[in-house]
């Protein structure tokens, strides 16, 4: 069995919105309706207790009272009634009640208004036609169906423009994301649902977004793996050229730098892996302390020639935490490299402060709040990293690799800056506490 086609978001929307109007107008037609019925009603009640008032004064005054009084004509309608005897009948069959009071009757397709009192004279029966009331109420009626139905046609019209507008992003966001996945065809389930093919839209770029994710972690771990071994060679026979050179020897420092330069290409190699993934795996108990040096022993060269002095208040085996090793590295290379590059010649603060938060202060020039501000919308992806975009020099992208990792872990990385002056200088704040964790304590 073929299933049915799904109806399209537009003419869901605008049934909806007609269908909440058609319930608006037939609660206000109903009321009005309702209202002008009781009007009509208690007017022909208001004429008819004037009229047998009327007859109870002329009995009163002493007018002789024939069995059958002449009809009366009253706004409306006419009035007729009959004074008998009390021991007679009713002289009309069913139109009176046999008890005093009064009541509505339809009879022949005619209705009426009766009243039975008993006077003096015997037993007093009026009647009163109501009929051209009734007709009233019904034109009303009709009156009301009418409009409601023409003001519902309008609301369907309305309705119909409206949903073609509201939906008509949608259907844009659709063909854009069709046409950038590179994949037009549209399932025939979804076709004239603009909610489903957008979702299916969404689908294919999210596919597309795997499969690249996929290619890159694959591509990295390749590359890990090709470039691991030729490393392992190089700084192997770049330790038995140090032993032949001798370490006080100039030779000996150029071995020994290019020993720590791939030292540093094997980190970078790791920590790319750990940039596209967060392998539980990966998690272990890392001194900060120890995790500072080796992250500072491959730029201690680069920060003593621009003049970058670190003052750490890290103790071995003081501050232990929970963490991905690699990731912390990758970190601390990236904030290490930017006071190195921004903020030298200064002094670098590295500390815990009361909460257990990382705090990583430097005296240098600081930043300009243009630059800051810059910084953090690059961070939270509202700026472009072109290269007019940045008021100062430098891109800030080893501070997007940084924050990119941070958010991978769930860490929080801030960052607050003071432009000159005795307490100018820039403070990254490296929580490790997730957001959760946080909230829960």
């Amino acid at each position: 069995m073929t299933p049915s086609r799904p109806s399209s978001l537009a003419r869901r929307v605008t049934w909806a919105v007609t269908g909440t109007a058609a319930v608006f107008l037939l609660v206000i037609g109903l009321l009005a309706y309702t209202t002008f019925l009781r009007m009509e009603d208690a007017l022909v009640d208001e004429v008819l207790s004037a009229q047998v008032a009327a007859l109870r004064d002329e009995f009163k005054s002493g007018v002789a009272v024939p069995s059958a009084l002449l009809p009366r004509w009253s706004e409306g309608g006419r009035i007729q009634a009959w004074v008998q005897p009390a021991d007679w009948p009713a002289p009309l069959d069913d139109m009176f009640a046999s008890k005093a009071g009064g009541r509505e009757i339809v009879h022949a397709g005619r209705t009426w208004h009766t009243w039975v009192e008993a006077i003096p004279q015997g037993r007093l029966y009026v009647r009163y036609e109501a009929t051209s009331h009734e007709d009233r109420v019904q034109f009303f009626g009709w009156i009301l169906a009418g409009g409601g139905a023409l003001a519902l046609a309008c609301a369907w019209l309305l309705a119909r423009r409206l949903a073609r507008r509201v939906v008509a992003p949608i259907r844009i966001v659709s063909d854009r994301l069709s046409a950038w996945g590179g994949d037009a065809t549209i399932d025939e389930h979804a076709q004239g649902d603009e909610a489903l093919q957008l979702i299916e839209a969404f689908n294919r770029i999210q596919d597309r977004v795997d499969r690249s994710v996929a290619f890159e972690r694959q591509f990295a771990a390749n590359l890990g793996h090709e470039l691991r071994t030729p490393l392992a060679v190089l700084r192997s026979d770049c330790e038995m050229a140090l032993l032949d050179a001798g370490p006080e020897t100039p030779l000996g420092a150029r071995l020994a730098r290019m020993m720590v330069q791939v030292d540093a290409a094997a980190g970078s190699l790791a920590g790319a892996a750990a940039l596209n993934s967060a392998d539980p795996a990966r998690m272990g108990w890392v001194d900060l302390a120890l995790a500072l040096e080796q992250a500072w022993f491959a730029l201690e060269f680069m920060a003593r020639a621009r003049g970058l002095v670190v003052d750490s208040s890290l103790t071995r085996g003081a501050a232990v935490r929970w963490l991905d090793p690699d990731a912390l590295l990758i970190v601390l290379r990236n904030l290490l490299r930017n006071a190195i590059e921004h903020a030298a010649p200064a002094t670098l603060q590295v500390g815990l402060d009361d909460e257990g938060v990382l705090v990583l202060r430097d005296d240098g020039p600081g930043m300009t709040p243009e630059r800051l501000t810059w910084v953090r919308e690059w961070r939270a992806g509202r700026t472009d990293l072109s290269a007019g975009a940045a008021p100062d020099t430098g891109h800030g992208l080893g501070l997007g690799i940084a924050w990119r990792v941070c958010e991978l872990r769930g860490w929080r990385l801030s960052v607050d800056s003071v432009q000159g002056g005795p307490d100018g200088g820039t403070t990254f704040r490296l929580d490790f506490r997730s957001a959760k964790s946080q909230r829960n304590s």
